[in-house]
């Protein structure tokens, strides 16, 4: 795995949210000339990231519809900040809700003390499987490979068994009106159970949520009790917490 310069971040992401981008029209957003921009987009097809396009780049076929591991390389440095940030804040002994994403699975390297964890992430299961102080509990239901989760009502019904201290949940893109959203009604509903089964509510979500469209709603951030996040353009009253 190479270690993306925040430029190749900027630039997967622009691929992601268009599929495919102009090599000229990349060097003037970026401000930089078309050989630089040549070059970072040498590195992303030679690691899998991208593949060259007549006068562009755009995604590969395995990436298109935005593999777990493409949106793991995003932003990495900051979801891992942000992870340790959240992990550093659980009291001893909670009973968590986890969620899906890449960020939510971040924290789940960091939790050391004695928890309780409920979830239908399967990359969080499979970091904690060897954690002898931490307790986990599995959703059962549709499995997706790409998203490493699962699915479905057998879902919604299991999380509403608990009643959690913390409920822990990313997103696919946050609105200018500030609504944290997701790209799937299936995804939503989950997301929007863990607020509904949990004392307390933490949004994480890095600083690219404010640049991506989804379209199904799933709460509204001032319905948060923390956002974690290394994005600072919020309204004052918004319960932010910074990491940078």
């Amino acid at each position: 795995m190479i270690k993306l310069n925040a430029r190749q971040q900027n630039i997967l992401l622009r691929l992601r949210q268009r599929e495919d981008v102009q090599i000229d029209a990349m060097s003037e957003h970026f401000q930089v000339t078309t050989q630089t921009i040549r070059r970072d987009v040498n590195q992303l097809c030679k690691a899998g990231y991208a593949r060259r396009i007549h006068g562009g780049v755009g995604l590969p076929v395995q990436l298109s519809n935005s593999s777990y591991q493409y949106r793991s390389d995003i932003q990495f440095d900051a979801k891992d900040k942000i992870a340790q940030k959240v992990a550093n804040s659980i009291p001893d002994g909670s009973t968590i809700i986890m969620g899906i994403g890449t960020t939510v699975t971040r924290i789940a390297y960091y939790l050391k003390t004695k928890h309780r964890v409920i979830t239908n992430n399967l990359q969080v299961v499979r970091i904690l499987e060897m954690n002898p102080d931490i307790e986990v509990y599995i959703a059962g239901g549709l499995f997706r490979s790409q998203q490493q989760d699962v699915v479905g009502n057998n879902v919604t019904e299991f999380f509403n068994n608990f009643e959690a201290d913390i409920g822990i949940l990313g997103c696919a893109g946050i609105t200018n009106s500030h609504c944290a959203m997701e790209h799937e009604t299936a995804e939503a509903e989950i997301s929007k159970c863990i607020v509904n089964n949990s004392r307390q509510t933490w949004l994480v979500a890095d600083a690219t949520k404010w640049a991506i469209s989804a379209s199904v709603k799933v709460a509204a951030l001032s319905q948060f009790d923390q956002i974690y996040s290394n994005y600072t353009n919020l309204p004052s009253e918004l319960p932010l917490i910074s990491v940078k």
